[in-house]
């Protein structure tokens, strides 16, 4: 078991399930809230002896995960980590802008990925808003903030062309870029891609071209082209909360809206317990 500050070594993990090959999987994921979340589905599943575990819990030298190029991150470790074992264990991680482009790493049936952009988009959709509204504000309607969500299908792409034209650009909170207007939220799009290009303000028009070209061919599952954590952060906004040291708290509060009868319907969950059962 995983203790705060204590991190297994992929040797320990590969020589664990040597020496016990009838272990049950462990289940790696990307953060805290995931965690959680994975926790109660697998224990609504009736599942036991299963651990769920933060990627943070195992020591991977950046080495392994600059050999696959991949960016130091949480979501890159998992997939190191399941590309150096294979077996015995699984990755869950975000689908990012897979729904975009060709991955560079090897696929795995080991290795899940969302079915939409990230996992906070699960919450997406009027059902589960509904049910959130209700808790922090009954005046506020779930189809009234879902019109909303080509702004947030704006900062994907801002962040997609970010990504691809490997820019090193301006931290902006756009939420400074947001105002309120007869219930309509309005998105300053071009102030706040401004500031996000400050030093490279010339990257503008070809930073825009790139991203009305992109719009071609996109999916037409929202979910798939919105980042959870931008949608966390304009419900937020949204839902007038003003204490900014709670966004944690409340981000983990909203999952308490998704049922395991809907979950259990999605890809990624399906595919989950399959492995689970699997190896029981």
């Amino acid at each position: 078991m995983y203790l705060a500050g204590q991190r297994s070594t992929i040797a320990e993990i590969k020589t664990k399930y040597k020496l016990n090959p009838s272990l049950a999987p462990t289940v790696y994921v990307e953060g805290s809230t995931d965690k959680s979340l994975f926790q109660l589905f697998i224990k609504q599943a009736k599942i036991k002896n299963i651990v769920v575990l933060e990627i943070k819990s195992v020591e991977i030298p950046s080495n392994e995960i600059q050999s696959l190029d991949l960016e130091d991150n949480n979501r890159n470790r998992i997939i190191a980590l399941i590309t150096l074992i294979e077996k015995n264990i699984i990755g869950i991680i975000d689908s990012d802008f897979n729904f975009l482009e060709e991955v560079s790493y090897k696929k795995n049936s080991n290795l899940l990925e969302t079915d939409y952009a990230n996992m906070e988009m699960y919450l997406y959709n009027e059902e589960n808003l509904d049910k959130i509204f209700l808790n922090y504000k009954e005046s506020k309607q779930a189809q009234e903030f879902l019109a909303f969500n080509d702004i947030l299908v704006e900062l994907f792409l801002i962040n997609y062309a970010k990504k691809k034209m490997k820019n090193e650009l301006s931290k902006v909170d756009f939420s400074k870029n947001i105002t309120f207007k007869s219930n309509q939220i309005i998105f300053d799009r071009d102030s706040y891609l401004d500031k996000y290009l400050k030093y490279n303000k010339k990257l503008i028009k070809e930073f825009n071209e790139f991203i009305n070209n992109t719009k071609k061919s996109l999916p037409t599952e929202k979910r798939k082209i919105i980042n959870g954590h931008h949608f966390v952060e304009l419900l937020y906004i949204y839902l007038e909360i003003k204490q900014k040291d709670a966004k944690e708290i409340f981000t983990k509060s909203l999952y308490s809206s998704l049922e395991y009868s809907k979950l259990k319907e999605e890809n990624m969950f399906k595919k989950l317990i399959f492995l689970l059962e699997e190896r029981k």
